[in-house]
């Protein structure tokens, strides 16, 4: 039989289809790795897009009306179609966006958003031909809340009143938007008037029909959150910081500041507008003008012939602990925790003064089981 013995020449063909093989099989190896990389990486993204999107919007709800914060929104929403604007954050960014889907049908009704937030992951880029980026959206359904200050009176004072002299103490709506409130409310058993009863008006002018639970329920406000977490953070501190003038004021009409007033016994040195929140004790003299809303911790004194528009609250600080003491005497002396109305004082409800003043305060707020997750991004 004849045997082929001369093989010469098969090495080469040999090792070359071995190469290949193995490049075959690095390649793959490689390819399946990189693909591997790029799906968690691409993962990674997605999941880090989401937490922007939820970020932004969360920031936009809470932020929204911070100045500097909104690069395109409305002095108010309700008079605007939608709104937007880009936030910044760590790895990337969210546009946000809320369009009104139904306006407010009455001054009670708030109007309805659906607010939409794209969050998209600058650390990744998804392609390395073009610049791609993950994105995730979110959106959720929100109401543009307007009602940031319950008002029951045009002063409501948790540890009495004594009125003395003449003047006003009005609950009718001087801005004619809401409904009446009384003209002043305090505890059950702890009113004096020493002036004219017909100095009151409202519905009713005067209310002491409550204990002091009930009113201080009634009025709900946090007045530990206030004073001891700075849930409503002031513009200007005293001391430390300066009172505005009456001058700076006048230049700017659409300036309401918020103002914190630690100095016990502090008298407002001049007219203005916004809202003061005093610590202890507060008075206000002379012809001095406020409008938009007093909170007072402790007493507050009224003398001469000044005029608040908005709503007044004294007697705070027993929100914090303490009972104040009801005993209608007529003597301040012997009722030292009254408020107290001296001279040609007048004190009107005037809710527009009391919307300026929380302007800045407003908010959406997002109606329960809205939220969506996964929407189209465009």
């Amino acid at each position: 039989m004849l045997r082929l013995r001369n093989r010469k020449g098969f090495a080469l063909p040999m090792s070359i289809l071995v190469i290949a093989v193995l490049t075959a099989a690095l390649a793959a190896a490689f390819s399946s790795t990189n693909a591997e990389y790029t799906t968690n990486s691409a993962q990674r993204s997605v999941n880090r897009a989401y937490n922007l999107a939820e970020t932004g919007l969360e920031q936009f709800m809470v932020l929204r009306s911070t100045t500097g914060f909104c690069d395109h929104c409305a002095a108010d929403p309700v008079t605007a179609d939608s709104e937007w604007t880009r936030v910044s954050l760590p790895g990337g960014y969210a546009d946000v966006v809320a369009v009104k889907v139904r306006p407010a049908p009455d001054a009670l009704s708030p109007a309805i958003y659906f607010i939409r937030s794209k969050g998209v992951d600058t650390t990744i880029k998804l392609s390395s031909a073009m610049s791609v980026n993950a994105e995730h959206s979110v959106g959720v359904y929100a109401k543009w809340s307007t009602m940031t200050m319950k008002v029951s009176a045009a002063w409501v004072s948790l540890s009495g009143l004594q009125k003395n002299g003449t003047g006003t103490i009005d609950g009718r709506d001087a801005c004619g938007q809401m409904p009446n409130v009384a003209g002043a409310q305090t505890i059950k058993g702890d009113f004096t008037n020493n002036g004219n009863a017909s100095d009151f008006y409202g519905n009713p002018p005067v209310d002491t029909t409550q204990t002091f639970a009930q009113l201080a329920a009634q009025n709900n406000i946090d007045w530990n959150a206030i004073v001891n977490q700075n849930s409503m953070a002031p513009d200007i501190t005293i001391p430390s910081g300066t009172f505005p003038s009456a001058a700076t004021f006048s230049a700017d009409t659409n300036y309401w500041p918020v103002i914190r007033v630690k100095t016990n016994g502090y008298v407002l040195p001049n007219a203005g507008r916004g809202i003061i929140i005093a610590d202890s004790d507060f008075e206000v003299h002379g012809s001095n003008m406020w409008s938009g809303i007093l909170l007072v911790g402790g007493k507050l004194t009224s003398d001469g012939n000044n005029t608040t528009f908005g709503a007044t609250l004294s007697g705070l600080n027993f929100l914090l602990g303490g009972t104040p003491a009801v005993s209608v005497s007529g003597n301040p002396n012997l009722d030292p925790d009254d408020a107290a109305a001296n001279g040609q004082k007048t004190y009107v409800y005037d809710s527009c003064s009391v919307s300026q003043a929380t302007q800045r305060m407003r908010k959406y707020v997002a109606i329960p089981n809205s939220w969506m997750d996964n929407l189209a991004s465009w």
